[in-house]
């Protein structure tokens, strides 16, 4: 009679390689999972650009240089703004958008976002407050228009804040997106970033400056992370920093 010995796996063997399975898991799961929602902010992010950037090449054809766009100087601060802003998002975006949904001009509060973050953690209360022209775009993306410019006679009121006591020129129009409608995490340089038009140009936002500072801007200990659109665009349209 021949014996053959059976060769398998004690339940203790068994427990300790599901243990080391499981660890492994644990400490790779985290980063394949930041990849991937890395990857597809960057989908959802390059679209949205691709999108406005269009629209604005489309508007630049029919109406020529942003200048004569109706970006037209008016006296103090902030009196007639809304009916400028109006006019040059309606006449110059939304034909060449056609948008899932109009808010018109609100706040971020309005809308039902608190808060909204920095990398940082801290919380951006100016952004939350600010009057802008709301659109929902057909692939989910909520993009806020505002416009800035510069100001020849500057001053302060009765209670110290800044005015502008003459003519106020509008010469930039400014873009937040937040790429996952109303979803968290409603973080700038995670699913909210900042394009502009200025010197008849669009782009994402930045202080045109090199691409270490960009690098600095955008870290877990930076507040200053409207400009990662554009580290983003420099890093060959991907998110190498860490979030």
């Amino acid at each position: 009679m021949h014996h053959f010995k059976r060769f398998g796996f004690t339940l203790a063997e068994v427990l300790i390689t599901l243990g080391i399975i499981g660890v492994v898991a644990a400490m790779t799961m985290p980063s394949l999972i930041a990849n991937y929602q890395k990857k597809r902010a960057v989908t959802q992010l390059k679209a949205t650009y691709s999108i406005l950037s269009q629209a604005f090449e489309r508007a630049k054809a029919d109406y020529g240089d942003m200048s004569y766009w109706g970006l037209d100087s008016i006296y103090g601060q902030t009196s007639g703004e809304e009916g400028i802003v109006k006019n040059v998002i309606e006449t110059y975006f939304l034909p060449y958008i056609k948008p899932l949904k109009n808010y018109g001009v609100t706040t971020f509060t309005n809308l039902g976002y608190w808060p909204i973050y920095n990398l940082d953690k801290s919380i951006d209360t100016i952004v939350l407050g600010q009057d802008r022209y709301f659109i929902t775009l057909t692939n989910g993306t909520i993009v806020g228009f505002s416009l800035d410019g510069h100001c020849d006679e500057e001053g302060t009121d009765e209670n110290g804040n800044w005015v502008c006591n003459s003519q106020w020129y509008f010469t930039i129009v400014y873009i937040i997106v937040d790429i996952n409608g109303k979803q968290g995490p409603n973080t700038f340089g995670k699913d909210i970033f900042v394009m502009k038009l200025s010197k008849n140009k669009f782009g994402f936002y930045s202080y045109d400056v090199n691409k270490k500072q960009l690098e600095k801007y955008c870290t877990k200990g930076s507040s200053e992370n409207r400009q990662c659109g554009a580290l983003i665009q420099a890093d060959g349209w991907e998110i190498k920093y860490d979030w």
